[in-house]
C-alpha cells in the first residue's frame, strides 16, 4: 500500500513514513548483512533446527577459542511478515569480537502463520537456546536476547511466557533489548498491517505484551528512535511505564537521530548506547 492511499493511523505505523532515503537505508542494511555473512562464514553453524517446520532454524555465530561464551540471541522483525535470519547478520563482527555468541533466527512468517504460532515459535527458539548452546560452547548462564520492531514484540512474549511451567524458577535470561516495538497489537487490527495476520480485536489483545505483564523478567532496556513516528514512541513509553509499574527493572536508551530502519543497525556499533546496554547486561561486560 502506498501512503498516498494509508489512513492517518496507517501511515503512524508505517515505519517508513519518517524516512525520505528508505530505498538507501535499505540498501544499507542489506550490504552490511551480506558483507558479515560473507566474512564470517566460517564461524556460522547454519539452518540449525530448534523445532520441526522449515522455517523453525537459527543460525549460530561462534567465536574462536574455548568458552564458555556469552550469548546474545536477536529476533527479527518485519511485521511478523517480511524479513529472515538473512537479513540479521549485520552485528555479527561486533559480538564475535567480544567474544561473544550470536544466534539470529527465523520463524514462519503470516500469511502462513498466525500470530499464535509465530509467538510459540519464538519462544521455542529461546528454551531451545537456554537447554542446548552449552553444546556450541555458549554459557546457558548468561545469555541476553534483542528484538526489533516485530522481534521486539516477540521478545516482550517470551519473557512473559510461565518459566515455572518450563522447569526455570524464573526468567532465567541475563537481560534483553526491546528495539522500536510494538506492545499493545489493538491499534493494527484495522489497518493494512493486519491483512496477513487477521487477527480480530480479541485475538489483538490476547497476543499484546502491554496487557499481558511477566510475572518474572530480567532487566530490560527499551529504546525506539527520535525520527519515529508518535505511535512508535508511544508503545515505547506506554510500555515502559507498565513495566515499571509492575517492579520490573528496565531502563530507557535514547537514540537521538535515528529512524526506524537505521536504529538497529547501531548493534553493529561498539560505542553505540543501544551496544552498550546490551553489553552492560552480559555477565562479563566488554
Amino acid at each position: 500500500m502506498t501512503e498516498v492511499n494509508m489512513t492517518p493511523l496507517e501511515l503512524e505505523y508505517s515505519p517508513s513514513s519518517c524516512v525520505e532515503n528508505l530505498d538507501a537505508v535499505l540498501a544499507d542494511f542489506n550490504d552490511q548483512c551480506r558483507a558479515m555473512s560473507e566474512k564470517y562464514a566460517n564461524f556460522a553453524h547454519e539452518d540449525v533446527p530448534y523445532g520441526k517446520s522449515e522455517r523453525t532454524m537459527m543460525d549460530i555465530y561462534v567465536p574462536k577459542g574455548e568458552g564458555p561464551f556469552p550469548v546474545h540471541v536477536f529476533v527479527h522483525g518485519g511485521y511478523w511478515q517480511t524479513f529472515s535470519k538473512r537479513e540479521s547478520t549485520f552485528a555479527v563482527g561486533n559480538f564475535l569480537d567480544h567474544n561473544t555468541i550470536l544466534v539470529v533466527m527465523d520463524y514462519t512468517l503470516a500469511p502462513e502463520a498466525k500470530m499464535a504460532q509465530i509467538i510459540d515459535e519464538a519462544r521455542a527458539c529461546a528454551l531451545w537456546v537456554l537447554r542446548n548452546i552449552a553444546r556450541y560452547g555458549g554459557d546457558p548462564q548468561n545469555i541476553t536476547m534483542s528484538g526489533h520492531s516485530a522481534g521486539a514484540h516477540l521478545l516482550a512474549q517470551i519473557l512473559a511466557m510461565d518459566w515455572q511451567a518450563e522447569g526455570f524458577a524464573a526468567c532465567p535470561l541475563k537481560g534483553a533489548a526491546l528495539v522500536s516495538g510494538v506492545y499493545d497489537l489493538r491499534p493494527l487490527v484495522d489497518t493494512y498491517i493486519n491483512d496477513a495476520l487477521d487477527m480480530d480485536e480479541v485475538e489483538a489483545a490476547r497476543h499484546s505484551p502491554a496487557l499481558h505483564l511477566p510475572k518474572s523478567a530480567c532487566p530490560i532496556a527499551l529504546s525506539v528512535g527520535q525520527n519515529e513516528t508518535k505511535a512508535f514512541k508511544g508503545q515505547t513509553a506506554n510500555f515502559a511505564k507498565a513495566l515499571q509499574m509492575a517492579g520490573h527493572e528496565c531502563m530507557s536508551v535514547p537514540m537521538v537521530d535515528y529512524n526506524h530502519f537505521d536504529i538497529i543497525l547501531q548493534m553493529a556499533n561498539p560505542q553505540s548506547p543501544l551496544f552498550l546496554a546490551i553489553a552492560a547486561q552480559m555477565r562479563e561486560a566488554p
